[in-house]
């Protein structure tokens, strides 16, 4: 690579907006136009001969840089994606790279052209926009967009048995009717915080819309679910005011295995649940009071 040995061609290397390097058949570092202080880059300061298996400071992400490389030798074929480089003040950083072979004259692949783009603003950015999309505005949980975006990556990483929780407000509509949405949205707020604070932190809470409220419960058990629903009932009955009466009616399915349809277990948890609607319906005669 005789361009290579021209100082003017790497200033103009140096000077580019993105980071830009080259490597050689073995994977190893020829060039780069910038070096950043998530590498390890030894006494001399520098990267030139070196892998990403000696350089990147998490293993696991220098073999996987690594094993792409390879990759791109072997086939020909580029590639283009962000890694996440985890910051010591719990942040993170965000560079889009892209890779693609470098041939000769006669088709014979030489090496890897490159580049690092910093694409943490963006990242974060479009993080910050999913968020929002998929919490609900008033009670902080997540929506219902939150099962449109994430049930089928969180299928793909639940801990078994898995059960899904049913939940419908009682006396949603009497305090609303008696005392204004202000309070209903209030009674709400109240609920979902108990939800979340009674359930694990890898059991999302969804409001489904109106009173309605799932669970997700990662890893619980049938007996484990019971537990929690009258933890969620004990809780509510302590912070219960006249004005504002906090009840759930809730109904549970647990599965073993992921041999299931999501929407199957839902529905039985939905019939569990307004059976229990059904025999707490003599509460919802109870005159609220101002």
């Amino acid at each position: 690579m005789e361009f290579l040995d021209s100082e003017m061609m790497k200033r103009f290397m140096r000077s580019a907006p993105v980071n830009i390097f080259f490597k050689d058949t073995e994977c190893r570092y020829c060039f780069a136009s910038e070096i950043c202080n998530l590498v390890s880059v030894g006494k001399n300061g520098s990267i030139v001969g070196k892998t990403d298996l000696e350089i990147q400071k998490f293993p696991e992400m220098g073999k996987m840089f690594y094993e792409d490389d390879k990759k791109i030798l072997a086939t020909g074929k580029g590639s283009q994606y962000i890694s996440e480089f985890p910051m010591e003040n719990g942040e993170s950083l965000y560079f889009e790279i892209k890779k693609s072979a470098v041939r000769d004259e006669n088709g014979n692949i030489i090496g890897i052209v490159g580049i690092v783009d910093n694409v943490s603003e963006r990242v974060r950015l479009e993080k910050k926009v999913e968020e929002l999309s998929i919490i609900d505005g008033l009670t902080g949980v997540y929506n219902r967009n939150y099962l449109n975006y994430r049930i089928e990556e969180k299928k793909k990483n639940l801990t078994f048995p898995f059960t899904v929780i049913m939940s419908d407000c009682n006396y949603l509509k009497k305090v609303n009717d008696q005392f204004g949405h202000e309070y209903g949205d209030i009674l709400l707020k109240i609920i979902a915080g108990t939800l979340k604070e009674e359930m694990p932190e890898d059991s999302p809470v969804i409001r489904m819309g109106g009173d309605e409220f799932m669970i997700l419960g990662n890893g619980i058990a049938e007996e484990k679910a019971s537990e929690l629903m009258e933890n969620i009932r004990e809780s509510l009955k302590r912070k219960s005011k006249e004005k504002i009466p906090l009840s759930l009616a809730m109904g549970s399915y647990t599965v073993q295995s992921k041999d299931f349809s999501f929407d199957e277990v839902c529905h039985e948890a939905d019939l569990r649940m307004y059976a229990d609607k059904k025999r707490l319906k003599a509460d919802e005669s109870t005159e609220i009071t101002e």
